[in-house]
């Protein structure tokens, strides 16, 4: 019999212990653009990226450099937590992303993008926008 029990706690345990462990991998959205007309005096001129999904917002913040930006946000793709019939679910993605350009603290320039529309995979959980973004500066901000 106490076999059967270690063979039974075994089973067990694998059914259930292991699979809690795993988690869901990290996703990561890649944007890469360039702001135009910026001024001169644009040294001070940053990319805010926020993505948005059904578990919260992500935000990140890169200078601009030449008039160009990069940047990667990770952010968590699990939906639902774990259920032994189906293990996790790791189907989040963002609704929309948002990026600003600011300068000296005033937008002056941004855009709202649908990620199902404006976004493909790169890799698995690797998302990229399908054309270059441009973001037009305008002097006034706002």
């Amino acid at each position: 019999m106490k076999l059967f029990q270690r063979l039974l706690l075994a089973v067990v345990f694998l059914s259930f212990g292991l699979p809690v462990l795993a988690q869901c991998p990290m996703g990561t959205v890649k944007v890469r653009g360039r702001v135009d007309n910026l001024q001169a005096e644009a040294a001070s001129a940053e990319v805010s990226v926020t993505l948005e999904t059904p578990k919260g917002t992500k935000s990140k913040t890169v200078p601009v450099s030449n008039g160009e930006f990069s940047i990667d946000i990770p952010f968590g793709t699990q939906s639902a937590p774990y259920f032994p019939l189906w293990g996790h679910r790791c189907n989040t993605l963002p609704k929309f992303v948002d990026v600003k350009a600011t300068m000296a603290g005033r937008v002056i320039g941004q855009a709202r993008l649908a990620f199902k529309d404006n976004f493909e995979p790169e890799s698995p959980f690797i998302y990229r926008l399908k054309r270059e973004l441009t973001i037009k500066a305008s002097k006034e901000g706002g």
